[in-house]
């Protein structure tokens, strides 16, 4: 990522407004770009594969067999130099802590923590003031 190219960041969510509750907590900063969203694992895969930097947001409970804890490994293997948020409703921490693809955990309740976590794994500074 240059400084004039957006961070891009992709919301792997099954819940579509908490997709766009998402989008809009990242509007504020003009650095990001979003680049996509998926409801299950493969069309996740597929989406991220190859991607040279970027934030990845992964919900645990997502539509099909693979849930997210299992999915970040994969995620990590087609995109190995993006960063990736746990960002769940569930108190996953322990399970979290023994999984090296994750990058970062928020619940769910820590929205507001969730676009100056993405700015910090990004190396952004943050927009707060």
């Amino acid at each position: 990522m240059t400084t004039e190219d957006p961070l891009c960041y992709w919301v792997i969510e099954d819940d579509l407004d908490l997709q766009f509750l998402v989008q809009l907590k990242f509007r504020p900063d003009s650095r990001t770009k979003f680049c996509g969203a998926a409801t299950n694992s493969t069309d996740a895969i597929e989406l991220v594969r190859g991607t040279a930097t970027g934030v990845i947001i992964l919900d645990h409970f997502i539509e099909g067999q693979i849930m997210g804890l299992q999915l970040a490994p994969l995620i990590r293997a087609v995109a190995p130099n993006a960063k990736i948020i746990l960002f769940t409703s569930h108190d996953l921490a322990l399970e979290v802590s023994r999984e090296p693809a994750i990058d970062a955990y928020l619940r769910k309740s820590d929205l507001a923590k969730l676009l100056p976590t993405a700015q910090r794994l990004a190396g952004l500074a943050s927009l707060a003031k």
